[in-house]
């Protein structure tokens, strides 16, 4: 396809785009830029102007997405890069979103109500009937009526089909859910989750009103015979503002974490004995005022931190750093403004400058997130930050030959919350977004070959793994609003089941390929910023669990261990009977799904959150 023939068309698209009134936007815009992705995929990759077909047809979903957002009418855009051939994958019924456990509620008692007043009416109950029709098919159905695959699957997953046959191995503890579940309750709300091999890294903010940056993390191979085998370790964070950004050095054995001015490293071992700190040991202070985006570290002793045009390099051989108990600053003196209470606990060391600079070719490009490229060594994936640049697209970025753009990719409705690779095949990716959606992309194509929703379309896709058990592919995704991990088969093209969370948002996951474990980072929506939980009520335990305990065809709010009565949140998305397990977190939590051939069914602690907990601001 001639590039002038592709303006042309671009150029008729934006049109409708822009001609469209505020009502139409919802849907239209999905299908117009469903036009412009078709005439990527009709083009030649062969082509030497294909990349320019790509720039600008990206350009036109672009304005597209743009102006839907810029609207008051959407919110979230739907998937438009899918076809039949790279399809979007669904999950549970979507219309079980309409009816959250608290809807239900309020519609039953309505409907009580007018029953009362109209059940001698024939067209009541024949509206009633129409409406109970439509109403159950957005109801889950109970857990017990759902596929179990194996004895061993997890009473904490939820199987929407029976996943393909597979001979005994890693597959078939993954696809049948057989795992142990495991948490670790956090000290403070985590941002994001890194795990570049060794060491789970949460950066997180907690203290007065959520003011105080903290670093956490876990190393993979420091466990003990405890349900959550990870060590909880932590270190003094002396910056000014909340560490976002965070990344290690695996064989320096070094934390990066970072606020807009500065990067802070600890070293969580000694290099010569291996001997593990108790705490992160402070090692260096960088200044990096003019370079606030995502660390990278691309080789070893070799730190990246990128900014608007170009990305900051640190050879860290040479530079100075605060030694094993000393107060040395490093630098000047260390002077900005602060929401910190703690004043006196920011380190006051302004930090050593970067050794050189890296221009990027294309100097709009400012990196937001970004993560090794699975197939060329010194190459990023890279996303802006699209609220800013307007530019939903993302890109793979050569840093070690002239910062230049290698393949611009595009198909999201929304920013890149994160990337996921696996060692088994260096030529896929995937990527979540704050559209709701999931996607794997070959790395040689710019639109994805699948599209996966991870959750109900309109909440960000904060975590996703993408692993590889005896050589199979499959994806977990989690997002900010469902509250569960979907475990998707790539091969089948199907989602297999979910996972509960205990009712908690994913920000991060990781999988831990040694154990056969994955790593989710959580939080607890119910829970504010000062700690307090609220909008809690008693638990309703299904008969089913607890015959026992409930009356016939009742509940209970007995608590097994009789400590407290188990709560749940009023604005939870699901009700206690669609697991096969009541279990809420009451807290951010780091969970552990371990899978094994004979799991033991262990279950995190019940939180414990009360009814009636005031909330404090």
């Amino acid at each position: 396809m001639a590039l002038r023939s592709v303006n042309e068309a671009c150029r008729g698209l934006e049109g409708k785009l822009y001609d469209l009134a505020e009502d139409e936007l919802a849907v239209r815009v999905p299908a117009i830029l469903k036009e412009a992705c078709v005439l990527v995929r009709r083009a030649d990759p062969a082509d030497p102007l294909f990349p320019d077909v790509v720039n600008r047809v990206s350009q036109t979903v672009n304005v597209g997405i743009s102006v839907a957002y810029d609207s008051t009418e959407v919110a979230y855009l739907a998937s438009f890069a899918h076809t039949r051939q790279f399809p979007l994958l669904q999950g549970p019924n979507t219309l079980f979103h309409l009816f959250t456990p608290q809807i239900h509620e309020t519609l039953l008692r309505a409907i009580n109500v007018l029953f009362d007043r109209w059940k001698t009416h024939p067209l009541f109950i024949v509206a009633l009937w129409i409406f109970n029709s439509i109403f159950a098919l957005g109801l889950p159905k109970p857990w017990n009526k759902t596929p179990r695959p194996s004895p061993s699957s997890s009473r904490l997953s939820r199987f929407l089909r029976h996943p393909v046959s597979s001979p005994p191995g890693a597959f078939q503890n993954v696809s049948q859910a057989r795992c142990e579940i495991s948490s670790d309750k956090a000290f403070s709300e985590p941002l994001k989750l890194v795990n570049n091999g060794s060491c789970i890294v949460l950066p997180s903010m907690g203290g007065y009103k959520q003011r105080t940056p903290f670093l956490t993390y876990y190393i993979l191979d420091d466990t003990h015979p405890k349900p959550f085998p990870l060590t909880v370790r932590h270190a003094d964070v002396g910056l000014s503002d909340i560490a976002y950004a965070a990344t290690t050095d695996e064989q320096r054995k070094l934390v990066f974490v970072a606020d807009s001015y500065r990067i802070k490293s600890y070293a969580w071992s000694d290099r010569i004995t291996g001997k593990i700190h108790k705490k992160g040991l402070p090692m260096h202070t960088l200044a990096s005022r003019k370079h606030s985006g995502p660390l990278a570290v691309v080789t070893s002793g070799t730190l990246l931190r990128g900014g608007e045009g170009s990305a900051a390099v640190w050879k860290l051989d040479g530079l100075p750093t605060h030694g094993r108990g000393e107060n040395t600053r490093i630098g000047g003196r260390f002077k900005q403004d602060t929401w910190r209470d703690d004043y006196g606990e920011i380190e006051d060391s302004a930090g050593g400058k970067h050794t050189s600079v890296i221009k990027f070719a294309d100097s709009s490009v400012s990196p937001a997130v970004w993560h090794p490229h699975p197939g060329l060594p010194g190459t990023m994936l890279c996303s802006s930050d699209p609220s800013e640049s307007r530019d939903w697209s993302f890109i793979s970025l050569d840093l070690e030959h002239g910062g230049k753009t290698v393949v611009r990719y595009f198909g999201n409705g929304g920013g890149i919350c994160d990337f996921s690779t696996s060692a088994a095949n260096p030529t896929v990716f995937a990527t979540g977004a704050s559209d709701g959606h999931a996607r794997l992309h070959d790395t040689r194509m710019p639109l994805p070959v699948l599209s996966f929703c991870a959750g109900s379309g309109q909440e960000n896709c904060g975590g996703i793994a993408l692993v590889h058990p005896d050589g199979v592919p499959v994806l977990f995704t989690g997002s900010t609003n469902d509250e569960v991990i979907r475990l998707w088969d790539i091969r089948a093209r199907k989602m297999i089941y979910e996972l509960s969370t205990g009712n908690n948002s994913v920000n991060g996951m990781t999988w831990d390929d040694a154990q056969n474990a994955l790593y989710v980072s959580t939080t607890c929506s119910f829970m504010d910023r000062n700690g307090y939980t609220s909008g809690y009520r008693r638990a309703r335990l299904p008969s089913s669990m607890h015959p026992t305990l409930a009356p016939p065809g009742g509940i209970s709010n007995h608590d097994d261990d009789g400590e407290f009565d188990k709560c749940w949140p009023k604005q939870a998305i699901h009700s206690e009977g669609y697991w096969g397990e009541v279990f809420d977190a009451g807290h951010h939590r780091l969970f552990r799904y371990a899978f094994k051939s004979n799991p033991d069914p262990i279950l995190p602690k019940y939180g414990r959150a009360t009814v009636g907990e005031p909330s404090y601001y």
